[in-house]
Order: C-alpha cells, then structure tokens, then sequence
C-alpha cells in the first residue's frame, strides 16, 4: 500500500501539461545580472568590480555568513557593473552585470557528459566541494547545502530523503531530470549518504509520476549491480496528495516520525533534499561544477503546447528575455507566476533575472486569478481538516484580524508552511493565507526579539 503524510492535504488537479516536453538548453542573452541574493541567509560579498573578466564557473562572490553560499558567473564576459537591480518583488539587491561571450570554462571544471560512479570517501573533500560550488537546496527554500549535511552535535540522521515528490500542480522540471539524469541523481544522493554516516536513503515520488518511478528504480537497479556505495537506497511511490513535498510531510508519509512545532527535520532524524539539490552535489563533487544552471518548466494553460518547455537556465537570465524565447507572453496572460500556483508568487518584475531556486514562468489567465467573492464563514471546519500542520485556520483569521498576537502564538501560527491548503478548500472564499502569512511574520518576529533580548 502507498504510503502518505497523516495530517491533511488537499488533491487539486496535477495539470502536469509539460511533462513530456524534454529539457532544452536555453541560449545566452547578450547580458546576464547575477544576484548576490539567492540563497537563505546572508547575501554573498561579491569579489569582483566593473572592467574585470570572467570565465564560466569562476567564483564572483564570497559568502556572509555561516548560512550563505558562494555565487559564480555563470558565464564568460566582462563585468559591466556592481550594484542595485529588483528582484522579482521588486526589491533592490546587488547584482554583477555581465556582458556574455563565448563560454571558457574556469579551470579544473569537468563539463563532460560521463557519468563519474566511484563516491569519494573523504567527508571533508565532499562537503568542501559543494560549499566551493554554492551549492543550495532546489526545493524552495535555498538553504546552503553543505550546512543541512552537517548535524549539529548530539544530533544524527538515521533517514535521507530525496524528495521528488513535486506535488505542485503546472510544474515538471524536477521529473524531467529524473528521466533524463537519474543515475546522476542516485550518484548525488550515494554521496550524501555517505557524508550522513551511510543511513538509510529514501528517493520518494508521487504515484502520479510512474515513469519517474520506473526510470529511477532500474537505473537504481543497474549501479546497486555494478558500483559500490549504492545499498541502502530505496525508491519509494507515494500517494498523491499535497502537499507531499513539504519538508514535514515528506518525514511522515516515509518515516511515520512528526516533527514538532518550531522543530527540525533533524530533531527526528531526518535529512530531506530535493532532486534537483541531488544532481547539484553530483555535479559538484564528480565535477567541480558549481552551482549556475538548473531547470524551469514554462507553462500554462493559455500556452498551445509547442510553447510548453522545460528549459536548462544559466542564473541570471532575465525573465523577460526567457518569456520572449519560449515565444512570448500570452496575450491572454493576466498573471505571471514564479513556482506552483499554489505556493509561488507573482511576479511584478519581469526584468528580474533568474536565480539558483528558480523553477517556472506560469501564465494565468483573468478568469484563472479572479477571486470570487469572500462571505462570511460558516464554520464548516474544511480549513482545518485540509492543514497539514493540523492548525486551526479560522481561528488564525480571527485572532489576525483582531491583532491577537499572543494566541495566534499560542495556537502555532509559526507553524504555517504556506501551503494554501486552507485557502483552497474554503467554500466561503475567505483570503485566509493572505491574512495568515502577514500574521505568521509579525509573530515570529516577535518570537525571535524575545529570544534576542533574552541573550543580553
């Protein structure tokens, strides 16, 4: 029997329209703006001025902090400027303005196709090359890899997860690469293994995606036969439900273990990693590629679908320049989304360039982003018996509206994933994740002023 997370979810329809239409390498625009911005945490030093050159893969900025990564340009050119650009919220960020030239790569990088199956022992050598390359997770959140990899004491992993679940609807990047770079992708996950201490390791995909599982399961088949490393891996096929790729969701439906409220996924021994993070560390390690390309899925279904694509990105790419590519806004398009419609965020600045997480151009039509009226509640419960993190989201919604700071504490705001599950089953048409969200932010923020007084 397929297995599930336990609390809540939703089954909006999967609308996987692209999800036969195989990756495409995007061209080069004739200049690319690189975000020092693109990871959680501290925003990257950039270590390179206007009039310099710079070759594919070489490092362009250092990191802040403890939580930050290496950025490296992703092309070969001169750089034209440092400064302030907006991201996709509109936001000033520095940003290193490239003119593109003809690739030549940074020395030492290996930037054939052969696949290197042999998983270095050393622990150090691994986790120094994925903090080198800037490596960060693809899953939404971008936290630097090499960080999560390493436990903090008393702290150990008994299960690896590699999520590959991708349960937002429109999107299919993340199975794209696990049809066309699954032994990759198994290789980076061997790695991580090993660096965890060789536990249990857990490659979970919806059932929605049976080729995924079919390809990932015989090339998993062929390296356990062939190649050392790879014993202890497992595929697993997972009931469809949303959000099943969520961090907390993923650790109940593969490892029946819930995480607690403001807890980790190492708390109960769990490490949970992307598909696409487990190619980057493929890369990183068998290659010494950094981290500056990974996949995006233009779609929509105002699109026809010789418009649809799966494109293979270098990071910053103006959006508008990959919209005009792939042949255009739609005129029928009202909204431009940025990930899934169910957690992604509009986007009000095509000018924004790509980053490392970026993962879809979604076109909307009006009548798709009309929200229908809000009535009153009726107290039906469907908001509460739809969250995955088994809250209350009617009762968030009074208390945010009333500015009930310290029960919206006391009954877990922080807890919220975003998920929108509460939105979607509301048959009253209440903007709850709206209000929920802006709430959430205010509260921990009032969590993490308290905990910083408390330290002086």
């Amino acid at each position: 029997m397929k297995t599930t997370f336990s609390i809540g979810g939703i089954h909006p329809n999967d609308s996987k329209i692209s999800k036969d239409c195989k990756i495409e390498v995007l061209p080069l625009p004739e200049v690319v703006y690189v975000s020092m911005a693109q990871h959680l945490g501290a925003p990257a030093t950039p270590v390179v001025k206007p009039g310099d050159t710079v070759k594919t893969g070489q490092v362009i900025a250092e990191p802040a902090g403890f939580i930050s990564a290496f950025v490296h340009s992703p092309v070969t050119g001169t750089v034209k400027s440092v400064g302030p650009r907006k991201d996709l919220a509109g936001n000033n960020v520095t940003h290193v303005e490239i003119s593109v030239e003809p690739d030549q790569w940074a020395e030492g990088i290996d930037t054939s196709d052969t696949l290197v199956v042999e998983i270095p022992q050393d622990n150090k050598f691994i986790l120094d090359r994925i903090k080198a390359c800037g490596v960060v997770g693809l899953g939404g959140a971008t936290f630097p890899t090499h960080v999560k990899l390493c436990p903090p004491p008393g702290k150990k992993a008994d299960c690896l997860i590699l999520n590959g679940a991708e349960c937002e609807p429109y999107l299919t990047s993340d199975y794209r690469i696990m049809l066309e770079r699954s032994k990759e992708i198994i290789v980076g996950a061997a790695i991580m293994k090993q660096v965890l201490g060789g536990c249990r390791t857990v490659i979970g995909i919806e059932e929605n995606k049976p080729e995924a599982i079919k390809v990932m399961s015989e090339s998993l088949a062929e390296l356990q036969k062939t190649a050392k490393g790879f014993d202890g891996i497992q595929v697993m096929s997972l009931k469809k439900k949303y959000p099943q790729g969520g961090e907390k969701q993923l650790i109940d439906a593969v490892m029946k273990r819930q995480v607690k409220s403001m807890g980790l996924p190492i708390d109960v021994g769990a490490v949970v990693q992307n598909v696409a993070t487990s190619l980057a560390v493929y890369e990183a390690v068998q290659k010494n590629k950094p981290l500056i390309t990974n996949v995006m899925t233009i779609t929509g279904d105002c699109l026809p679908m010789e418009r649809q694509h799966n494109y293979l990105f270098r990071i910053g790419m103006p959006l508008s320049y990959i919209a005009q590519v792939a042949g255009g806004v739609p005129e029928s398009a009202a909204k431009i989304v940025s990930g899934g419609p169910m957690m992604g965020k509009a986007i009000s600045n095509m000018d924004a360039c790509t980053v490392k997480g970026s993962s879809s151009l979604l076109y909307f039509t009006d009548e798709q982003t009309r929200r229908k009226e809000a009535s009153a509640c009726i107290r039906c419960g469907k908001c509460a018996d739809a969250c995955p993190m088994g809250l209350e989201p009617f009762l968030l919604n009074k208390y945010a509206r009333n500015g009930m700071m310290e029960e919206l504490e006391e009954n877990a705001i922080q807890d919220c994933i975003e998920c929108g599950c509460c939105l979607y089953s509301c048959p009253a048409n209440i903007p709850l994740l709206d209000v929920i969200r802006i709430a959430k932010g205010d509260v921990i923020r009032i969590i993490r002023g308290r905990a910083a007084a408390a330290k002086k």
